[in-house]
This record gives C-alpha cells, sequence and structure tokens, in this order.
C-alpha cells in the first residue's frame, strides 16, 4: 500500500485538528475541514476525497462510530500535505457491510497512504499528496 517515500527538507506547518463525533454527518464536517485548511493546495480534491473514506471508516468499523468520537489532522509543507483520522479502536461487532472499495478510492487519489496503531488500539489512517513547485 505504502508507495516509496521522498525525503522532504521543508518543515511542517503545525497540524491543523478538529475531533467529532463518530456519527455519519460528521463525514461532511471532515471533508469542509480539510478544504479550510488547505486553501491554494493544488491537490486538496484528492486529499479532500480521501480523508471522506478514511472518515466514513472510523464511523462504520471502529468504537467512534459506536458513541466515541475520532480526529482529524492535517499537517502541510511546500509541496506535500498530509491528513490523519484517528479512531477509537476496533468496534465490538460491526453493522455495516463490507465492499472494499474505500481503501481502493485513497490508495488510487493519493500518492502515499498506510496507517498504524497504537498501544491503546487507537488507529491512525493517513494518506499524503504532494505536487511539484
Amino acid at each position: 500500500m505504502n508507495r516509496a517515500v521522498m525525503a522532504s527538507t521543508a518543515r511542517p506547518e503545525p497540524a491543523a485538528e478538529i475531533t467529532l463525533p463518530g456519527i455519519p454527518a460528521s463525514a461532511s464536517l471532515a471533508r469542509r475541514f480539510v478544504r479550510d485548511a488547505l486553501p491554494g493546495c493544488p491537490r486538496a480534491d484528492d486529499l479532500i476525497l480521501a480523508v471522506s473514506e478514511l472518515a466514513s471508516n472510523a464511523i462504520a468499523w471502529s468504537a467512534s462510530g459506536r458513541g466515541g468520537m475520532f480526529t482529524v489532522r492535517v499537517r502541510t509543507t511546500q509541496r506535500l500535505a498530509r491528513a490523519e483520522v484517528t479512531d477509537e479502536g476496533p468496534a465490538q461487532a460491526s453493522s455495516a457491510s463490507r465492499n472494499g472499495w474505500g481503501l481502493g478510492i485513497v490508495t488510487a487519489v493519493t500518492d502515499r497512504a498506510g496507517s498504524v496503531v497504537g498501544a491503546d488500539s487507537r488507529r491512525t489512517a493517513w494518506a499524503e499528496v504532494t505536487w511539484a513547485r
């Protein structure tokens, strides 16, 4: 899933962050937040689509969607933007049916994507886009 990582010497800007309730309406709030955090970014639409999928996954598949919260973080440098969605870890049981398209969309529209699970079982799914000067 991860593509080759390119070294960046630019320092990242401080992260913009929002914590949202794990309800379906929060996916659109996450999209709006990312759009507002990336003014003038030539690949903003790609990252907005990726965050829409990652937020939807957090709501559908994690404890965040069972009365919890999830956090969206956006970091930028001169030619890179990274979005992260951190959920509250696995749900006990999921009521949603799987279709398998969401993460494929994320990898198709971004340059790199992946996830990490912390010691506290919280999962952070991330996606990055880059662009030329």
